[in-house]
């Protein structure tokens, strides 16, 4: 069924962020709208287009400095914040034999809780919190961080307690033990609900054989030792493996000097980037069964998360999933939730990385009426290229919402950085706008036809709900070798 102007404005008038997904959304018929859609051409993969990249900026400056890469993005005077982030390579799939992701995650974290050495716990954070300046960790399955927020006129003395953190860290104690605890709870709390036990069970499923299938155990946590960690940290913080990126109002012959007085010392190592294997979950459809753990077992809500395989950020196709999976957000959204009320917050969603996958997720008390409407709207967008008018359509508002997230320097220190990363070029961090104006309907439909298949879906609820055949269909399990024409059918319905 179509959506019309009225079904708009009250979604709109529901929430603002409502109301970015529907004016992203093409407003079109449903499969026998012939005027709307056209059968898909069928495009192999190795058929591959390239995007025409218009729009780095200039005054970002990359240089090396004894072994480190840097990447600077000034800001100019009127910009006071300064974000330093300081990526390490790796994470999760460099994790040494047997190790769990805690131990990384523990290392990271203690050091900037406890300040340099040479400097009591006390002094090193009433220092920081006069100066309101923040290091923090981040710990990832393809790289970690560690980063300075600080403003400009105190980034000497900050980028000093920075780098002494990284360069002479202590592992305090107390810190040690309540970051312990910490990591013992999130184990703990994978159960505590029937959203949290999907989740998990839908990574360790979809990522089972695969680097990024290493999940902790309370047994792991209780082995790490402080030796075991300051170990790992020295392992962290080689050259090899270290890339730095500063938006800022920062001299580039300042950062120069600072860098080669600080991390430009660190021992080089001899990491490599390693190359990533696609899950091996991802030949076949999969479904997956469970009862809420504990108390919650009589829960009537079912929880589903579907999972599929998507692009890497250096594929031609990155740019058509990145806005497919908004369209497929918005269309379940108006199918499952407004035409049906089938689920309050239907959605899909993409995460990319060097294994990158999409999802679709909602909650449901009719889990299978609710995924048979899903799939209607995964073969729709497999099976028909939407008009060019409705991919441009919502386009202002997508932009828009893009602009919105990067307005922060630690947010543009972080795409600078991914970009570098995960595609070699910083500038790639640029092309995102371009991109997107340049994308066909074809691509997009290429995107669906490659990738919205072979779904490892993980339902938690209740079992005697859920006809596990439901979920296996193989309408959309396999590539399409021939488009299949429209529905003769003008009416409205479809």
């Amino acid at each position: 069924m179509s959506l019309n102007r009225s079904a708009v404005s009250r979604s709109v008038a529901l929430t603002s962020a409502i109301a970015i997904v529907l004016l992203s959304l093409p407003v079109f018929a449903q499969h026998g709208d012939g005027e709307n859609s056209t059968p898909a051409p069928f495009r192999p993969n190795e058929q591959r287009n390239t995007i025409v990249y218009r729009g780095a900026p200039t005054n970002v400056k990359q240089f090396n400095v004894g072994g480190i890469d840097v990447i600077l993005r000034p800001t100019g005077k009127a910009n006071h914040v300064i974000s330093a982030k300081l990526f390490i390579r790796g994470a999760v799939t460099a994790l040494p034999a047997g190790a769990s992701p805690a131990l990384e995650e523990l290392a990271l974290q203690v050091p900037p809780l406890s300040g340099p050495q040479g400097m009591t716990k006390a002094d090193y954070r009433r220092k920081i919190d006069r100066m309101v300046t923040g290091i923090g960790p981040g710990a990832g399955r393809d790289f970690s961080t560690m980063t300075l927020r600080c403003v400009d006129e105190k980034f000497n003395e900050s980028w000093d307690l920075f780098t002494g953190v990284i360069m002479r860290p202590q592992f305090d104690a107390v810190e040690l033990r309540n970051a312990i605890e910490t990591q013992l709870l999130t184990v703990r709390n994978r159960y505590s609900s029937p959203a949290a036990y999907a989740n998990f069970l839908a990574d360790s499923a979809f990522f089972s054989g695969h680097p990024y299938g290493r999940f902790d155990t309370e047994e792991d946590i209780r082995a790490i030792t402080p030796v075991r960690l300051e170990d790992h940290f020295k392992a962290l913080f080689v050259k090899s493996r270290l890339l730095l990126v500063v938006v800022g109002n920062v001299d580039s012959a300042d950062l120069y000097r600072k860098v080669a007085a600080s991390f430009a010392k660190l021992p080089q190592g001899s990491y490599s980037e390693r190359s990533m294997p696609s899950p091996p979950t991802v030949t076949e459809p999969r479904v997956i069964v469970r009862a809420p753990m504990g108390s919650r077992e009589q829960v009537p809500t079912n929880y589903i998360i579907a999972r599929f395989l998507a692009p890497n950020r250096d594929d031609s196709l990155y740019y058509p999933m990145m806005r497919l999976v908004v369209f497929l957000s918005g269309s379940l959204f108006r199918e499952v939730r407004m035409e049906r009320n089938l689920s309050y917050a239907p959605d899909a969603d993409a995460n990319f990385g060097k294994t990158s996958y999409g999802e679709i997720s909602m909650q449901t008390t009719l889990p299978d009426s609710a995924w048979r409407v899903t799939e209607d709207q995964i073969d729709f967008f497999r099976r028909y290229v939407i008009a060019d008018q409705y991919i441009t359509s919502g386009l202002s508002a997508w932009i828009t919402n893009t602009y919105m997230r990067e307005q922060t320097n630690e947010s543009q220190a972080n795409e600078l950085g991914v970009a570098q990363l995960y595609t070699g070029s910083w500038t790639n961090a640029f092309r995102t706008i371009d991109a997107i104006q340049q994308m066909t309907s074809e691509q997009l439909n290429e995107a669906a036809q490659l990738y919205l298949r072979n779904m490892t879906v993980v339902i938690v609820g209740d079992p005697t709900q859920i006809t596990p055949s439901e979920y296996l269909p193989n309408a959309w399990s396999e590539p399409l070798e021939e488009p299949v024409p429209p529905v003769d059918d003008d009416s409205p319905e479809g």
